[in-house]
């Protein structure tokens, strides 16, 4: 059974992280996924990759959010990130044309595999912070093969954009904020005190 690390955002919505072992001892590199759930939906928001680069995005977005540092723009309000976040890279892979913005860029949090095409972002409008989960295209560049899993599911790209809604835009306290900063602190010297610890032993053996 796997540990778990939850963070909550209200009585139906939390964040959880997927720990294979005791918080304790956490290494940098063991594998780790996370989850959003909503009520009794869930989503896969990073998925068995390594523990470090999951915590210290986290960490540092959050530190960027809680000092308003990661303002977006206003044009971008009404649908949310993740929508001008898949033109743009539906342009790239259409046009192969390298001068292009992506708007989402200094907003990313995780991102998943293709073929599960959700993306977490974490942004600042005016004083307040927001995490966005969104769909992502899964197709651009390609149609589905027939051995291809998502085959049933494959819509050309404007269907796509046409229907498109976020999955979830949340607004998030500043103290929730301050206490998973807190959180990912202490996660990140526990692998940090964990890493040493391996080290010497290998050293040792």
């Amino acid at each position: 059974m796997m540990n778990l690390v939850e963070l909550e955002i209200s009585k139906t919505q939390a964040i959880k992280i997927y720990l294979p072992c005791q918080k304790e001892d956490v290494g940098s590199f063991d594998i780790i996924s996370v989850k959003y759930f909503r009520e009794q939906m869930e989503y896969d928001l990073y998925v068995n990759d390594f523990a470090a680069e999951a915590i210290i995005s986290l960490k540092n977005m959050l530190e960027e959010a809680l000092n308003f540092k990661l303002q977006i723009q206003n044009k971008y309000l009404d649908k949310g990130i993740g929508y001008y976040h898949n033109i743009y890279y539906n342009k790239l892979w259409t046009t192969n044309d390298s001068s292009l913005t992506d708007p989402g860029e200094d907003f990313i949090l995780w991102s998943t595999p293709t073929h599960i095409g959700i993306e977490t972002f974490i942004y600042n409008v005016q004083n307040k912070i927001y995490i966005e989960i969104c769909p992502i295209y899964k197709w651009n560049g390609s149609c589905p093969e027939d051995e291809d899993e998502n085959k049933d599911e494959y819509v050309p790209f404007e269907v796509f954009l046409s229907n498109y809604k976020p999955i979830d835009i949340i607004v998030i306290d500043k103290s929730v904020a301050e206490k998973w900063f807190k959180l990912c602190c202490e996660m990140i010297e526990v692998f940090e005190a964990n890493d040493k610890r391996y080290l010497n032993e290998r050293k040792t053996n």
